[in-house]
């Protein structure tokens, strides 16, 4: 997911910020528990506000993401 996930970023570089956390980090804990990620890999796309517009649980398409990401910048 990792060549998936930084093609977007490159892709929307000037339009988001992408963060990739370490799901066995014990400092992403909080994070992970409040966004109610459970495995990995796992995918939030937050709005302007910071809110979650979507969650995506496991290997997502790349199309899938596209589109999350698109959604929440127009």
């Amino acid at each position: 997911m990792t060549p998936i996930v930084n093609g977007l970023a490159q892709e929307f570089d000037d339009q988001i910020t992408v963060h990739q956390l370490n799901a066995s980090d014990p400092a992403n804990l909080q994070l992970q528990s409040e966004y109610g990620l459970r495995g990995h890999p796992s995918f939030v796309v937050l709005d302007s506000d910071g809110r979650a517009a979507q969650t995506f649980l496991g290997p997502q398409s790349e199309e899938i993401l596209r589109q999350a990401i698109t959604t929440v910048i127009q």
